[in-house]
């Protein structure tokens, strides 16, 4: 379960695990291989004690023999969940997440823990980038940046930060109360909110983990993403209510408008309209519409 080397800091690397663990191997096996050696690697199974896919888990797991702490939730509880209960378990100084189909490059952990203890306390975790496959193709590729305003920049949704990519202090973990259970969609937006409006982050120009693409991963229909997103600008409020009156309007049009395209995309006209006109989005949010709607034509047009 742990693998120990010197006197390095320990680091929980936590695996929440849905579906069966068809890519489950691959993800462990990443961190196994990791330069950084004092590493402790809890998978969480999240799809219910005693279900088909928490047998087929079950078999991924033993291939690892005691190498990996293996937690079964009684029923299917979602990701956050998963995270959580992973770290309650969890004995490290700092925590790493990662998801069970992506993978660690194998120097990720060693980087980033390093460049974090060279920092002091107000800074919550360090963060790298990431490439991401659909297939064996790659498709993008991210490096992040210091950015000169992180908390309006993630409400925005611009920092290119993922829940794979950081390794974050415990005790920051503890102290923001981990990720909301509440949220079954934008956990790590929800989690990232409220812990980069209270501490700082440094970005580390380094590849951190490989992000695979499967259809699990595709954004649902926008009646069921309007009330997730609103659940997420309520809960963020605190936080946002901070900023300046004008990127507070930001924040909301962004996120808002977002949403209403998918019903043009969908070709759904009379709630394309009626969203937007609900969102009162005002001179910035048409200009957001107009770069979006003209997007949208060309890309119709010419496919």
């Amino acid at each position: 379960m742990n693998m120990k080397s010197s006197s390095d800091p320990l680091v929980s690397v936590i695996i929440p695990t849905y579906g069966g663990g068809d890519y489950l191997e691959r993800a462990i096996q990443s961190v196994l291989n990791q330069t950084y050696k004092n590493l402790e690697v809890i998978v969480v199974d999240d799809n219910g004690k005693g279900t088909e896919n928490q047998l087929k888990t079950e078999e991924v797991i033993k291939r690892f023999e005691n190498r990996v702490r293996y937690i079964v939730h009684k029923e299917n509880r979602n990701g956050s969940a998963a995270r959580n209960t992973g770290a309650s378990f969890a004995k490290g100084v700092f925590f790493a997440f990662l998801d069970d189909d992506d993978e660690y490059y194998h120097d990720n952990i060693e980087t980033l823990t390093s460049a974090l203890l060279e920092l002091d306390d107000s800074y919550a975790f360090c963060y790298g980038g990431c490439i991401d496959y659909l297939g064996d193709k790659q498709v993008a590729e991210f490096h992040p940046q210091d950015n000169p305003n992180p908390i309006y920049n993630t409400f925005m949704h611009r920092l290119p930060i993922g829940t794979n990519g950081f390794v974050i202090r415990a005790s920051v973990y503890n102290k923001v109360h981990g990720f909301d259970e509440s949220f079954k969609r934008h956990q790590d937006w929800e989690f990232l909110g409220k812990v980069i409006a209270q501490y700082r982050i440094k970005a580390i120009d380094v590849l951190s983990y490989k992000r695979h693409i499967l259809e699990r991963n595709k954004p649902k229909e926008p009646d069921v993403l309007k009330p997730i997103r609103l659940h997420y600008l309520k809960e963020m409020a605190p936080f946002i209510s901070k900023l300046p009156k004008q990127q507070q309007k930001d924040i909301y049009v962004e996120n808002r408008l977002s949403i209403t395209i998918l019903y043009l995309k969908q070709k759904r006209f009379k709630e394309f309209i009626k969203d937007y006109i609900d969102t009162k989005p005002g001179l910035r949010g048409v200009r957001f519409m107009s770069n979006r709607v003209w997007q949208y034509i060309i890309k119709y047009i010419f496919n």
